[in-house]
């Protein structure tokens, strides 16, 4: 791609002092990046939220009287739960619960993912909707800032390595069970378990997604489309014995390419404990980028310093993976520096700490702020 870029500018202005030929090379890279960055930038926006997967288990006198039951608690629950995902953890504590009126004014509806009852009890699982306005509303009466939390769903890559080596990626085992089981809906960062059919197999090899070939990873999202890709990988023997679970993650949009942490567990039926906290750990570090205060916005004016061209790449692609930016504007763009117009939701330091978590250090050098990556 770079190459091609350098033969286009030198065919073209053959005598361009390589400075200026450097620039263009970066305004023919920047004008390729932003048609998929203006995308990945967007925050998203709705007049209505949805907290699914709610299971419901209620007894009562009879049929009718355990569903009413169950889809009131729902709602309660659906409150709680939304509280935990737009709420800052240090303003919660001040959010009162709905009264039953307010409620009902709240929920625009109930969608019934799967519902069977008997004559006493009714069970099921369902997705309560809030209307925007009136849930922000009761947020606002508590006195809390209210935030929004921008999912990112990832492809999930169960593998087993025993004695014999990596398991087939089809294979039926309990690591895979864990995480097939394991209700993502509602998190920041939604699961969708890989097929392990032919088609994936003809993508790419086990012993490919164990070691994290990002051109192999490539090739199977072609399929999936997930911005980030996570290979869990547990180690040891099926029958008994000692294991470990750990991994690797992959993130489609800026490249980057991290591992999780090995963590011993006693034995198989520990792993769906452990698919569990695997996954809230992935949770909590994508709410650290995730969260988005819409009841302010700002914008400054940064620089961007170039040693290298892969800094303006780095910078740019990590600048649209943050759902706090709103918009991205290149002022000019020389050799050695960049300067841009940001524009992002809620204050400074709230813009600081989350560009932190995305691998980007915002500072002030003199009286200008400077955007480099950490």
């Amino acid at each position: 791609m770079l190459d091609r870029c350098a033969t286009i500018a030198k065919n073209r202005t053959p005598a361009m002092p390589i400075g200026r030929r450097f620039s263009t090379i970066l305004a023919i890279l920047l004008a390729v990046l932003a048609g998929g960055g203006a995308a990945l930038a967007q925050v998203a926006s709705g007049n209505s939220y949805t907290v699914g997967g709610i299971d419901v288990d209620v007894s009562a006198a009879d049929a009718i009287k355990a569903r009413e039951q169950a889809i009131r608690e729902a709602k309660r629950r659906a409150a709680r739960m939304l509280v935990e995902r737009m709420v800052a953890p240090e303003d919660r504590g001040r959010v009162s619960p709905p009264d039953d009126a307010r409620l009902d004014a709240m929920v625009r509806g109930v969608e019934f993912v799967r519902e069977r009852s008997t004559p006493s009890r009714y069970i099921a699982t369902l997705n309560v909707v809030f209307a925007a306005d009136p849930t922000k509303a009761w947020l606002a009466d508590s006195g809390v800032k209210v935030v929004e939390t921008v999912a990112r769903p990832a492809l999930l890559i169960p593998l087993w390595k025993g004695k014999a080596g990596v398991e087939p990626l089809d294979d039926r085992n309990a690591w895979r069970e864990a995480w097939r089981s394991l209700d993502t809906a509602s998190s920041a960062v939604p699961l969708t378990v890989v097929r392990g059919d032919q088609l994936d197999q003809n993508a790419l090899s086990v012993e490919e997604a164990y070691v994290g070939d990002v051109a192999a990873l490539s090739r199977l999202n072609e399929r999936y489309r997930a911005p980030t890709i996570v290979v869990a990988i547990v180690e040891g023997d099926k029958e008994s014995g000692a294991l470990s679970v750990g991994g690797i993650r992959y993130d489609a949009q800026t490249g980057a390419r991290t591992e999780i942490p090995k963590v011993p567990v006693e034995g198989t039926g520990q792993l769906a404990d452990a698919a569990k906290k695997m996954h809230a750990r992935l949770d909590e570090e994508w709410r650290g980028i995730a969260v988005v205060r819409r009841d302010s916005q700002d914008a400054m004016d940064v620089f961007v310093p170039i040693r290298a061209l892969g800094d303006w790449v780095q910078v740019r692609q990590r600048l649209g993976a943050v759902p706090a930016v709103k918009s991205v504007a290149v002022r000019s763009l020389e050799s050695d520096r960049a300067e841009l117009r940001i524009e992002f939701f809620g204050s400074t330091d709230e813009l600081q700490r989350t560009l932190a978590q995305a691998g980007l250090r915002l500072d002030k050098e003199a009286d200008q702020w400077r955007l480099q990556p950490r």
